[in-house]
Order: C-alpha cells, then structure tokens, then sequence
C-alpha cells in the first residue's frame, strides 16, 4: 500500500469505523482529522492536548517490513517518532518490542515491561 493521505485515512476507518478519536497501542491519542499534522492539539478538559497521526510500519523497512496493511497501524506522531526504525523501544516507562504473531504470518508490537 502506498501510503498517501487518502490511503491513510482509508485505513483509519477499516480500523476504527467513523470513530473520530481513538488511542494508539500506547494509549497517545489520536484524532481522523489530525493525519500527518506534527501540530494537530485539541482542548479536552481545560487542557492541551497532542493528537496528530500517521502510519508506522509495525515491522521497520530497515528490518525487513513491507508497505503491506497488516504492517502498517495508526500512531499518534510523537509515538511514531520515539518507535522510529527500532524492534525493541521505550515510551515513558515501557517497553515495547516487535515480535512475529504466534500464527506467524505477521508481526504485532508487544509491551514486555
């Protein structure tokens, strides 16, 4: 899948239906609207909040992944960019690793810690 803004979206709701927020694998919020927007906050409760999205390859390109849908997922951006390229990565005070699906036909990013 070339991933383009039309695409993105088009997976956002093959995903998520018309659900206009939802959280990425580590809770980030993230808003349809905000696609590709390192600048897209929201108000919720009084307070500033970060919600811009775009695709991250679940298994990096560096590592073997593809441009296939089942390796891409919605992540809010500041989530994409501390994951970058990396198998095994902290966010805050977790940490995540890449990992083949016990099907073994995929990857899915797992929290060991």
């Amino acid at each position: 899948m070339r991933i383009t803004r039309q695409n993105a979206i088009h997976l956002w709701e093959e995903r998520y239906g018309m659900q206009r927020f939802v959280r990425d694998f580590h809770g980030n919020l993230m808003c349809k609207e905000g696609y590709g927007d390192p600048n897209y906050f929201i108000a919720y409760w009084g307070h500033r909040v970060y919600c811009g999205w775009n695709i991250h390859h679940i298994l990096p390109i560096a590592s073997g992944g593809t441009n296939h849908k089942e390796n891409l997922i919605c992540t809010n951006i500041a989530t994409n960019e501390i994951a970058e390229d990396k198998t095994t990565f902290w966010i805050d005070d977790s940490l995540y690793q890449v990992q083949r699906t016990p099907s073994g036909n995929g990857h899915r990013i797992y929290k060991i810690r």
